[in-house]
């Protein structure tokens, strides 16, 4: 297709025109954000499905334990580097604050533990209608969830 047709489509709003291979061809009008618009799978084969959830769940589980490994690694070293700074007297702890602020962090942290066990609502919206909104996900999409369930786990194997 020329330019010009590319234009002429564009600036109409759109259409349908054909390429140099005779077949029908879309032209969405420009700043149309439905070229990126998610694809259903429903209609593909199971092994498409499960290679679509697959594949990003080995990429996820892959940089997950990468990333919480490091993780992991930083905060356990600090700790460590902390300790002996304070046991050789560069650093002073004052172990009744630490202490006063931890337990009313602990206090918080249970507060809300509660409110969330008890279905209210959290960040606007209620668990249960999260876990329904996940649940009906996970029925609509049941092979690329398990591949991408089945994929995550391979990640975290492999990573």
């Amino acid at each position: 297709m020329s330019d010009d047709a590319v234009d002429e489509a564009s600036s109409s709003g759109g259409g349908v025109n054909e390429n140099d291979g005779g077949e029908e061809m879309t032209v969405l009008p420009r700043g149309s954000s439905s070229a990126f618009s998610l694809v259903s799978l429903g209609d593909q084969p199971v092994a498409v499905q499960l290679a679509a959830g697959a594949v990003p769940g080995a990429v996820t589980g892959y940089v997950f334990k990468r990333v919480s490994t490091s993780a992991a690694a930083a905060v356990g070293g600090g700790l460590i580097l902390i300790q002996l700074a304070a046991r050789a007297g560069y650093v002073s702890i004052n172990w009744r604050r630490l202490e006063r602020d931890t337990r009313r962090q602990w206090e918080q942290v249970q507060e809300q533990s509660a409110r969330v066990a008890s279905g209210t609502e959290v960040g606007g919206r209620s668990l249960q209608s999260w876990s329904q909104e996940l649940a009906s996900f996970a029925k609509e999409n049941m092979y690329v969830s398990g591949g991408f369930v089945s994929g995550f786990l391979l990640g975290l194997a492999s990573g």
